[in-house]
């Protein structure tokens, strides 16, 4: 059974912005939540792996975090 994760917005976190916002733009990472359909759990974070990319989430009451964002 797959579980629904809802959120109201979503934005950048700390590590995100000093490490990985220069090299992977925000569009792409807002494009690839939003487009998402393998998101899994780990541990308390969620993690979205395709062939290319990495996004590592964090759901903070309805605003999804995003930790880590790098191409693979």
């Amino acid at each position: 059974m797959k579980r629904l994760v809802f959120f109201t917005s979503i934005r950048k976190g700390v590590h995100y912005r000093l490490f990985h916002e220069a090299s992977f733009p925000w569009h792409e990472v807002v494009e690839i939540v939003l487009a998402s359909k393998c998101l899994r759990k780990k541990g308390v974070r969620y993690v979205i792996e395709t062939r290319s990319t990495y996004v590592l989430l964090a759901l903070e009451g309805t605003t999804l975090k995003v930790i880590n964002a790098k191409r693979t």
